[in-house]
């Protein structure tokens, strides 16, 4: 049993002033047990996902960027050579905040516990850290540290595992109310911003709208300040019985495709992704609906939160599932334009629209997906 929460993005943005610089440098070293080995760095720039890696030489390692808007970032240590995508799960990992500026770090023991000066951001981050009660990601790591150390054979597992969940519940719960606390008393803090996107993944929009709309322009004006308000939006205005907000994609041959095109016809709007397991497992159930109603009338128009460097990976997941619908995306992830205007904070997640554009049925799947269909096309 894993003890693991999505987040809507894999970077959330903090700060107290935006940088003056416009790149940042960090200058490491590290003890000579990591001579030669690789280093990674996620950030986000513009919107989009960087990746960059560095070997450690002489004791020595640098990394060099820019970063827009500071930004929640990992830096991955790989000391067994086993590659980026599995040590990024199993390696030693530090999360740390990442702005324009320069960062000293100092491996000795692990880079997990390495220290970091030079960076105004970053004591700002641990201040505001200490404030909520701890960083997310360390968090989620010892609650899996915790399910691990359940034995699998012991015979009250379940309710050992299920203590562990009410436990860091509780801690995660407990740390929103001091997001909502510190997004409230600080209006001016870009630490704010990034609380209320954590508080609304977890409760949802409706407890932040009053504490979002207090932060100053400057924040509401960020990119996960734009998003946030989308979501907002999103919430209290496409539901069921609204009319769906119109938009325009490129397909994969890059024609652009708009949602009224499919006007007169009823159409299932439905964001996915090549990398998303529980969409790829309802592609099959799809596939049945779709052959049985697109006769009468159905389209399924999919938006694919995969990014450019997932491109190829969009269009095998379409071919190897055969999915005959239309598909679009502008690959830009998690950013995709549309899935912002409809505020969409986890895939899959689906809304049927009838001939006139109002949408009557929203995150249906399974037999469901089937009642519903049959409901409205005749």
């Amino acid at each position: 049993m894993k003890f693991v929460y999505l987040l809507i993005t894999t970077v959330l943005l903090y700060s107290n002033a935006f940088g003056q610089n416009n790149s940042f440098l960090i200058q490491g070293k590290a003890d000579k047990r990591f001579e030669g080995k690789k280093l990674y760095l996620d950030y986000q720039q513009n919107g989009n996902s960087i990746t960059d890696s560095t070997v450690i030489k002489n004791g020595k390692f640098t990394f060099k960027g820019q970063a827009d808007e500071p930004n929640y970032a990992r830096m991955v240590l790989d000391t067994e050579g086993v590659g980026k995508l599995k040590a990024q799960y199993t390696g030693d990992r530090l999360y740390f905040f990442i702005g324009n500026e320069t960062y000293k770090f100092n491996i000795t023991e692990s880079l997990k516990k390495a220290t970091i000066s030079g960076s105004s951001l970053h004591e700002d981050f641990l201040e505001y850290i200490n404030f909520i009660g701890g960083d997310f990601m360390d968090i989620i790591d010892q609650a899996n540290s915790a399910f691990a150390a359940v034995p699998l054979d012991a015979p009250d597992k379940e309710q050992q595992y299920a203590a562990i969940k009410q436990k860091y519940d509780q801690i995660l719960e407990k740390r929103n109310d001091q997001q909502l606390i510190f997004a409230t008393q600080n209006p001016n803090s870009i630490f704010s911003i990034g609380a209320l996107v954590e508080v609304a993944n977890r409760r949802g929009t409706k407890p932040v709208e009053s504490a979002f709309y207090n932060l100053s322009k400057e924040l509401q004006n960020t990119i996960n300040g734009k998003e946030l308000a989308a979501r907002i939006y999103a919430d209290k205005n496409i539901i069921v019985g609204s009319i769906a907000p119109n938009f325009s994609q490129p397909d994969t041959q890059g024609n652009m495709i708009q949602l009224s095109d499919f006007k007169g016809k009823f159409v299932l709007l439905d964001f996915w992704a090549s990398w998303c397991a529980p969409c790829r497992a309802e592609n099959p159930n799809l596939k049945k609906a779709y052959n049985i109603y697109k006769p009468k009338g159905l389209e399924i128009f999919a938006i694919s939160l995969d990014d450019k460097n997932s491109k190829a990976a969009w269009i095998k997941a379409i071919q190897d599932d055969g999915l005959p619908w239309i598909h679009a995306a502008d690959l830009k992830g998690w950013r995709n334009e549309a899935a912002v205007l409809y505020g969409v904070k986890g895939v899959p997640q689906n809304y049927l629209i009838d001939p006139t554009g109002k949408i009557v049925a929203i995150n249906i799947r399974g037999e469901e997906l089937h009642k519903v269909l049959a409901e409205h096309i005749k």
